[in-house]
């Protein structure tokens, strides 16, 4: 059996991650997309790029299980995700709309769960040649520079990340952050990304309702690790993630700084729409 030391996986997942920049590259200018059965945009790209993980990860941890934003071309060949002690969650493109407009803003995210648990975190923007990685109880970093989230002063401009769903939910909260003085937000169409930011300060929030467990799994470890809290937009606990779950389940999320959280979340929880998991 492998070795299963997470700083081994956490170097694969950043290997596999950065190698994903030399997949993308060459569809650049040149790609064909097409849509899968909810509409949203895929391309050869992001199944090039999830090859290449799965194919390196199955090779190295064959008891590890994977959820895929992509189908999995040979689904039955790898363990069961509900029975593996690890599951490898992956985003092959996060951003695929920006990748296919030319909008030079999209990212790989590679999380690894253990029992649901995020431990391993790796999320890459291909265009800036940001490497944001985690390892649980290790901190998180950008291009190697420790992260440590600050709470800002509430008189101070707050830049939030908001999602492109049109859900009640988060038209409610769009509006409220909209119409809040000091608080800007800001959406570049990416959650794992945005996830990122928020671990570096880039950004002082972000919010989603509609997203997918390849969403947040890697940048949920990348906020705690940097001292930030995540919960669903109920404050309830945002971890463990079901592996178990149907691709298309929601998996909302809402994280900032400790304080900060706590001040947004008292106005998510009293907005008339009820958030639900």
């Amino acid at each position: 059996m492998a070795d299963e030391s997470l700083a081994d996986m956490l170097e694969l997942a950043r290997r596999l991650g950065v190698e994903a920049i030399e997949i993308t590259r060459p569809h650049v200018g040149k790609i064909k997309p097409s849509h899968k059965p909810d509409r949203s945009v895929v391309t050869e790209a992001d199944h090039a790029v999830q090859r290449n993980i799965v194919a390196a990860v199955s090779e190295q941890y064959p008891q590890h299980a994977f959820f895929t934003e992509e189908t999995l071309e040979t689904p039955n060949a790898y363990p069961d995700r509900g029975s593996a002690r690890y599951c490898w969650v992956i985003d092959p493109i996060d951003g695929t709309r920006n990748f296919v407009a030319g909008f030079a803003c999209f990212g790989t995210s590679i999380g690894v769960l253990d029992r649901g648990v995020p431990v391993v975190a790796v999320v890459v923007e291909h265009n800036l040649g940001h490497v944001y990685t985690a390892i649980a109880g290790g901190g998180a970093a950008l291009n190697g520079r420790r992260l440590h989230m600050i709470d800002p002063d509430p008189a101070q401009d707050l830049m939030v990340g908001v999602p492109s769903s049109k859900d009640p939910l988060t038209q409610a909260v769009v509006a409220l952050w909209q119409g809040t003085q000091g608080m800007i937000p800001r959406n570049i169409g990416a959650s794992a990304l945005h996830l990122g930011m928020v671990a570096s300060g880039a950004l002082g929030a972000m919010f989603c309702k509609k997203c997918k467990i390849w969403d947040i799994a890697a940048g949920a470890l990348l906020v705690t690790e940097a001292g930030g809290r995540i919960s669903l937009p109920s404050g309830e606990p945002r971890i463990p993630l079901d592996v178990t779950a149907n691709a298309a389940t929601d998996t909302p999320i809402l994280a900032a700084a400790p304080k900060t959280h706590e001040r947004l979340l008292a106005g998510i929880t009293g907005l008339a729409v009820t958030p639900k998991s």
